[in-house]
């Protein structure tokens, strides 16, 4: 698994706009804290050699620092900043890192999708590289 870190960072992109799109449609909102009717779906980027998420509804950018407190802007949930968290880890490193900071990960079973769609999402992250195919 040795690419570089914008290749990881471009699939873990992918895997946030394909979960926007389903079910409870996380990292998704149609409107903005500025503007109303607008679609936003949430992204990482590197900036400065650091790892940011930035927000799809305070469109904030928030660094992805384990421990780290500050985490102004972030509208979403504990469950989803675990994630975020898995997801910057596996850009640092490359390594499989779904469920390293709680929750379960993708794995998860309270997500709240319908079966259907929580595989759908899973199915995805390993075509992708983000979830390792077991067995």
């Amino acid at each position: 698994m040795n690419q570089p870190k914008e290749e990881r960072l471009d699939k873990i992109n992918k895997l946030i706009k394909f979960i926007s799109g389903r079910g409870r449609r996380f990292f998704y909102s149609n409107g903005t804290v500025n503007m109303d009717n607008v679609e936003s779906i949430a992204f990482m980027k590197l900036k400065n050699g650091r790892i940011y998420f930035v927000d799809d509804y305070t469109q904030r950018e928030i660094a992805v620092i384990n421990n780290y407190r500050d985490w102004n802007g972030f509208s979403h949930g504990g469950t989803l900043r675990a994630l975020i968290l898995d997801f910057a880890e596996f850009i640092r490193s490359g390594k499989y890192t779904n469920g390293n900071n709680g929750y379960g990960g993708l794995y998860c079973p309270h997500w709240g999708h319908n079966d259907e769609i929580q595989q759908e999402i899973i199915e995805y992250a390993k075509h992708i590289g983000y979830l390792s195919i077991k067995k």
